[in-house]
């Protein structure tokens, strides 16, 4: 049963993955079709620069909601379902390594969503919302870094390279160096998040192929 479950919040989460918050902002705000603009990418980066700056931060800031919220939301779920007797052994469905898996098929689904012909968008800040739910002070620490590149040196793209290997890189330090931040981790958590970063890479590695950037 448990693994029924699993298999069901797997699913969902690929398909809310696949909920553009680019497309719906571009379409409420300026009755755009995101995917005509600029790169054709329903991401913040093609909102940022080619329609509004202020639209490109409210995107970014609704991607990071929508990944964070959603690990949240399954989490007190599963946990209801566990308190109550609903299904038994349910602690099963929420350790953070299972998290990490729903995690993970909700990016893939934002960066390849069948909903629109598996052409997604970078998926650097649903990413984002993605590890502040398990590892917050790394995360926010590489988005105030990200945010100074980007406001006063103008290096986009360099900052989206700092928001996929920051995180991961601090977390690695703080786990390495301070007993009370490992102490909440599961075991290899630190080896399943450097690969989430590479399948992070390989994603965005396909969609700048799409578009000719490499």
């Amino acid at each position: 049963m448990n693994y029924l479950i699993l298999i069901l919040i797997i699913i969902a989460a690929y398909f809310y993955g696949c909920i553009s918050s680019a497309r719906v902002v571009a379409k409420t705000f300026r009755s755009l079709n995101i995917y005509k603009v600029g790169t054709g990418l329903a991401d913040t980066e093609n909102i940022f620069v080619n329609v509004s700056r202020p639209l490109g931060v409210l995107v970014g800031l609704l991607d990071i909601l929508k990944a964070f919220f959603f690990l949240l939301v399954i989490e007190y779920l599963v946990r209801w379902l566990n308190f109550y007797g609903i299904v038994e052994g349910a602690d099963l469905l929420y350790n953070k390594n299972i998290m990490l898996l729903y995690g993970l098929a909700m990016l893939v689904g934002h960066c390849l969503p069948a909903t629109n012909n598996f052409k997604g968008g970078r998926g650097i800040f649903t990413y984002s919302g993605y590890l502040l739910y398990f590892v917050p002070a790394p995360m926010i620490i590489s988005l105030i870094v990200a945010g100074v590149i980007t406001f006063i040196w103008k290096q986009v793209r360099f900052a989206q390279y700092v928001i996929v290997i920051l995180p991961v890189l601090l977390t690695h330090i703080f786990y390495a160096f301070i007993p009370t931040f490992r102490r909440n981790l599961p075991p290899h958590f630190i080896v399943i998040i450097w690969a989430i970063a590479i399948i992070m890479g390989v994603l965005n590695f396909i969609l700048s192929k799409r578009l000719g950037e490499i």
